[in-house]
């Protein structure tokens, strides 16, 4: 089974897909800043319906891909807002590296530290680091992972008992049995290691300009993930 979930935030939301077989994990972590003729594939995200926009990415992509989990950075915020912060009002976190965030015009440092709410909104928005790096999607992956202990433990029951709420604050058209697949790989794994590959991969893009950068020409030979000629 494979599922785009969609880390929503305006024309630079996070793609992930993600790909349960046979028991193993597989997760492509894709660029918004890809470009499909005119439009970025954040921006074509924002232009036409879910459904419209699966069809496209599955195509572009050849992969298919009929499953969806959208969740809004604002929304995930509230949620760290409400049960994620500590008495201080601050999270704690662990950054593998340290980096520049365009967001607030802030050095993050490598290691422990705490954070408040506008920290980790500047934490996890998207960029490419100033050194030539996409490793926001690991800032990700590593803050949602904090939320996933706080609130769900790796039980189906939890999935089960709480999947009204699920649908209540995400956009997803999975139903329990789908959840339960999920639940049954990636959440009953815990932080089972994964096969993650990052589209474009480090060394097969190059970039415009100065820091801040944008992305500007993709090798897709080098990418296992290949986006279709005729679209590049």
């Amino acid at each position: 089974m494979k599922v785009l979930f969609i880390f929503e935030d305006q024309n630079f939301s996070s793609f992930f897909v993600y790909d349960l077989i046979g028991g193993s994990n597989g997760l492509l972590r894709i660029s918004p800043e890809i470009t499909f003729q005119k439009w970025t594939l954040g921006e074509l995200y924002r232009q036409v319906p879910i459904e419209t926009f699966l069809s496209y990415f599955s195509a572009a992509f050849s992969i298919e891909v009929k499953k969806y989990f959208v969740l809004k950075k604002e929304d995930f915020l509230q949620g760290v807002k409400t049960v994620g912060l500590e008495a201080d009002g601050k999270m704690p976190i662990v950054s593998n590296k340290a980096f520049f965030a365009l967001k607030t015009n802030q050095q993050f440092k490598k290691g422990e530290q705490r954070l408040t709410l506008a920290e980790i909104d500047a934490y996890i928005s998207y960029q490419i680091d100033q050194d030539g790096r996409i490793d926001v999607f690991e800032r990700q992956e590593d803050i949602i992972r904090l939320m996933k202990r706080k609130t769900v433990r790796p039980r189906l029951s939890v999935i089960t008992n709480n999947y009204g709420t699920v649908k209540e604050y995400t956009d997803s058209n999975l139903n329990l049995k789908d959840l339960l697949k999920l639940g049954s790989g990636y959440l009953a794994k815990g932080n089972a290691r994964m096969n993650k590959v990052d589209v474009p991969t480090a060394g097969s893009f190059t970039l415009s300009g100065d820091f801040p950068y944008q992305l500007e020409t993709i090798d897709w030979k080098k990418n296992t993930l290949k986006l279709r000629s005729k679209l590049v």
